[in-house]
């Protein structure tokens, strides 16, 4: 007997996936709606997150929370994951078109989420974004639900440091886009960051935490200057959306 998901396969083709990747402020929604993407059932945790955070602290700010409140909010992402991941399956056993929003920061769960996808049938592409590290703090302090700066540059860190990575897992399947506005700002400079976007204060540290957070920081700060100091070749919107097209329609 011929199953229902085998029929809507010889109908439509393929269904189709496209991961959206990119540090905080890279302006993925703009870029949909830029490249004319449509058709697509949009997986965003951060959706159903910010929803919870009006309802249970009645505020989406993160860098403005109080210890206690942050506490709850990291239970509250808990929640969001998990009706994202309802919504996510559904839409997968029904093999709709999805567009699974995220950073693309940590690139193991998003290349096996890839491979799972695959084995289901779908075709993939990535639509990976890029901004300077002080574009995507920026753009950060101005949303409603801005994260702490540290969270910000540790993001921007794992994206940049993953653009060769989905290259080669995506090849001809991935357009890299530079979406720094013209006046960009594309120095780094730790001291002057945390003049401009200040952390919260938190819960006091023990000498050998702050010792160690230190070092930390130390670290991400220099393995951001590293970063900075690739070259990056980028698609043009026109390409990008030639590419895009091809993809959703083949």
């Amino acid at each position: 007997m011929i199953k229902l998901v085998d029929l809507l396969k010889e109908v439509q083709g393929k269904p189709k996936a496209i991961f959206m990747a990119g540090p905080a402020g890279a302006g993925k929604t703009f870029t949909l709606n830029k490249l004319g993407v449509t058709g697509f059932i949009n997986i965003n945790v951060d959706a159903d997150y910010e929803e919870l955070l009006k309802k249970e602290i009645g505020k989406q700010d993160l860098s403005s929370m109080t210890p206690d409140e942050l506490s709850v909010a990291g239970k509250l992402m808990g929640r969001a994951r998990v009706t994202t991941r309802e919504k996510e399956e559904q839409a997968i056993s029904n093999l709709q078109n999805i567009i699974l929003d995220a950073t693309g920061a940590a690139s193991k769960p998003l290349l096996k989420k890839k491979e799972e996808l695959e084995a289901k049938g779908y075709q993939t592409f990535m639509i990976l974004i890029y901004v300077s590290p002080m574009t995507s703090l920026k753009r950060n302090a101005e949303r409603s639900r801005n994260l702490v700066t540290s969270a910000v540059l540790s993001s921007w860190k794992g994206v940049a440091s993953n653009i060769d990575t989905y290259k080669q897992a995506f090849g001809d399947n991935l357009v890299l886009i530079n979406n720094d506005p013209e006046d960009v700002d594309k120095s780094f400079n730790p001291e002057s960051i945390l003049k401009l976007y200040p952390q919260p204060k938190g819960k006091e540290k023990s000498p050998e935490e702050a010792a160690k957070s230190k070092l930390e920081k130390e670290k991400l700060n220099q393995d951001i200057k590293s970063l900075l100091d690739i070259e990056r070749d980028f698609d043009t919107f026109d390409e990008a959306k030639q590419k895009i097209n091809q993809f959703i329609n083949s």
